[in-house]
């Protein structure tokens, strides 16, 4: 399934946010913004769900209340910075995605997944900048950023060190251990 770079944007600011709830860009206009969510609630990426007032919300139900777009567990899987289930596989996991995508464990990305070039490019000696990751995934700044997030949340040690011609170049210190899971973090 290919995403417009909207849908990508809004997938990835949910993605970054402990209640997993999308923000709309702000100048997104009402009619583009329409036409993606609606695509996205449509292939299952995104569900709508009630919010609090403080929470964003992207419009009203008939009794005033309002409604936020929370990411699914597809969604994640989407911009590729889903953590991959156990081989024993879940129940609550999207239909055999598992077999699908060859999961082993949930520290060991699919081989030739784009997590798994990240990894391979900041296992390098020489590192990777933002730059070169954006280059081989193909994926926008943030979406990047947020997939060494779940890289760290993984268990992964990341190192970050200034270059002297500039710019930051991330090294993996440490691989994520096979056996620990997020929760013993």
């Amino acid at each position: 399934m290919k995403l417009t770079d909207t849908q990508l944007i809004i997938l990835s600011s949910a993605s970054q946010r402990q209640d997993g709830l999308a923000t709309l860009p702000e100048t997104l206009k009402e009619r583009a913004a329409k036409a993606a969510v609606t695509k996205l609630l449509g292939l299952g990426l995104l569900k709508e769900v009630r919010v609090k007032r403080d929470q964003p919300a992207w419009r009203t139900d008939e009794e005033e209340k309002p409604l936020g777009l929370k990411i699914t567990e597809a969604g994640s899987a989407a911009i590729a910075v889903e953590d991959e289930p156990a081989e024993e596989g879940q129940a609550s996991e999207p239909e055999g995605s598992a077999k699908k995508q060859g999961a082993k464990s949930a520290s060991e990305p699919r081989s030739g997944s784009k997590q798994a070039q990240l990894i391979a490019l900041m296992q390098r000696k020489s590192g990777a900048t933002l730059e070169e990751m954006i280059a081989a995934t193909g994926w926008l700044a943030h979406t990047t950023r947020a997939a060494l997030t779940r890289l760290r949340q993984a268990g992964h040690i990341l190192d970050k060190a200034k270059r002297e011609t500039g710019g930051t170049v991330y090294h993996i210190a440490a691989p994520a251990p096979a056996t620990r899971s997020r929760k013993a973090a």
